[in-house]
C-alpha cells in the first residue's frame, strides 16, 4: 500500500479491523473422504476460483472457520484467499479472517490486492510462511464505510463477469474430460476389444508400465541463468517463473546442482502435488530448467505422444490412482514417488491412433484457450480497477 494515505482514509492494522483464527491440523487418523464430520480445508490446494472445494472431512476438528469468513493461505503460496461459504475446520496452512470494523467484501478485495506484499513477507521465512503476529500487524488503508461498500460493489461486479466466463471454461474442461475418458478406454472407431489388466481395451492396444515408456532424467545444472526458470502449476501447467520468486539466497550450498533441465516434449511431474494433477509437458522449442525436486520424464522412444500421455496422466482415473499410492504420514505432505509411478500400467495405442487422439485434444485446447484469453482480459481490467480504487488514486462517488 502507498505510504501516503488519501484524504479521509485511515491506515489501520489488520488485527484492529478484523478477527483472526490461525488453523491447526487435526491428527491424520481423523481425516476421511466419506463425508463424516466437519468439512476440512488444509491449504491452497483446496481453493477454488472463489470458494473452496471440500475434498476431506474431519471427525475431531480443531480450529473452526465461520461461514462468510475469508480463508487466507499462510503457507506457500502465501497470500492466496477464498471466501468460506460453509463452516469448516482449517489446517495449519490457513487462517480465517472476518471483518469487524471493516466491510468484509472490501477486506476480501484488499487482501487479494495485497497478495504481492504477503508473498514478500513469506519469502523472509525458510518455509515460505507467515505467522499470526505478522498478519495482525499488516497495514491496510481504509476509506469510510460507505466508500468501502461502493468500491466492493464495483469490484464484485467485475468478479461476476470473470466467474461466469470461468464457468464456460469449466464446462469445456468437463466436456474435454468426458471425451478423453471415452478415448482413453475405447479409442477411436474400434469394434474388437480384449480383456487386460486394465479392463476391456481395444484389441490393437498394448499394456505397458510407465517405466517402459518413460525414464526419469537426471540432467542437473547449477546455473539457472543458462535457461529460463519454469515452475509447474496445477492451473496452467509449466509456466515461466517470475523473478520475484527466484530465491537463490535460500540455497546455502551453491556448489550443488539445484535445477533440472527440460527439453521440448518432456513431462514434468511434482510428486508432492501429483494427486491434484501436477504433471505437464514442455511444449516450447527452447530448453528450460525447473526445481531439482521435480521429476522430468523423457520418452524412451518415438512411440509416445506427449499430448496423449499428458492427458492420460491428468485424467480423473489416474488422479484416483495417485491418491491410493501416495506415501506420507501427514495428509498434506503425501507424495507419489517415481519408484511407484513407474510401475503404473497404462494403455498403449498404436502411434497413428495416438496422433488422431492428439487432434481431438488440440481442438478442445484451442476452444478453451480462446475463452481463457477473454477471461484474462477481464482479469487485467480487475487488476487495474483494484490499483485505482483500493489505493484511493481514483475516488468513487457515494450517493
Amino acid at each position: 500500500m502507498s505510504s501516503v494515505v488519501p484524504n479521509g482514509w485511515d491506515s489501520k492494522r489488520l488485527g484492529d479491523v478484523a478477527s483472526l483464527i490461525m488453523g491447526q491440523s487435526p491428527t491424520s487418523d481423523t481425516y476421511n473422504d466419506e463425508k463424516n464430520g466437519t468439512p476440512f480445508f488444509q491449504g491452497k490446494a483446496d481453493f477454488g476460483v472463489k470458494y473452496p472445494k471440500v475434498r476431506y472431512w474431519c471427525t475431531s476438528p480443531t480450529k473452526i472457520a465461520p461461514i462468510d469468513s475469508i480463508l487466507f493461505s499462510v503457507r506457500a503460496p502465501v497470500g492466496a484467499v477464498n471466501l468460506n461459504n460453509i463452516e469448516a475446520c482449517i489446517g495449519r496452512g490457513l487462517a480465517s479472517i472476518s471483518g469487524k470494523s471493516i466491510d468484509n467484501t472490501f477486506l476480501y478485495q484488499s487482501l487479494i490486492h495485497a497478495k504481492v506484499k504477503f508473498e514478500a513477507l513469506g519469502q523472509g521465512s525458510t518455509f515460505e510462511a507467515i505467522n499470526g503476529n505478522e498478519l495482525k500487524e499488516f497495514s491496510l488503508v481504509c476509506p469510510p464505510l460507505p466508500e468501502q461498500k461502493k468500491i466492493a460493489s464495483i469490484l464484485t461486479s467485475v468478479d461476476e463477469v470473470i466467474e461466469n466466463t470461468q464457468k464456460q471454461i469449466d464446462k469445456l474442461q468437463d466436456l474435454k474430460k468426458a471425451t478423453m475418458n471415452e478415448l482413453l478406454t475405447k479409442g477411436i472407431d474400434h469394434i474388437e476389444f480384449k480383456d487386460s489388466e486394465l479392463g476391456r481395451i481395444p484389441k490393437s492396444w498394448e499394456v505397458k508400465s510407465v517405466g517402459e515408456l518413460y525414464e526419469d532424467t537426471k540432467y542437473l545444472t547449477s546455473d539457472s541463468n543458462e535457461m529460463p526458470l519454469f515452475s509447474l502449476t496445477m492451473e496452467h501447467g509449466l509456466v515461466s517463473k517470475p523473478d520475484r520468486y527466484i530465491r537463490d539466497f535460500l540455497i546455502t550450498d551453491t556448489s550443488k546442482d539445484n535445477y533440472k533441465s527440460v527439453r521440448k516434449g518432456e513431462l514434468v511431474m511434482n510428486p508432492m502435488n501429483l494427486r491434484w494433477g501436477a504433471i505437464s509437458a514442455h511444449y516450447e522449442r527452447f530448453d528450460v530448467c525447473v526445481s531439482k525436486y521435480y521429476n522430468v520424464l523423457r520418452g524412451r522412444d518415438d512411440q509416445t505422444s506427449t499430448l496423449f500421455y499428458e492427458a492420460l496422466f491428468q485424467s480423473k482415473r489416474f488422479l484416483n490412482l495417485y491418491e491410493k499410492i501416495a506415501i506420507g504420514t501427514l495428509e498434506e505432505k503425501k507424495r507419489v514417488h517415481w519408484s511407484d509411478f513407474q510401475n503404473i500400467k497404462v494403455p498403449v495405442p498404436p502411434m497413428q491412433e495416438q496422433q488422431r487422439m492428439e487432434t481431438v485434444i488440440e481442438h478442445f485446447l484451442a476452444n478453451i484457450s480462446r475463452v481463457m484469453d477473454r477471461n484474462s482480459k477481464y482479469k487485467s481490467l480487475k487488476k487495474s480497477l483494484m490499483q485505482d480504487l483500493l489505493t484511493g488514486k481514483v475516488r468513487v462517488t457515494v450517493n
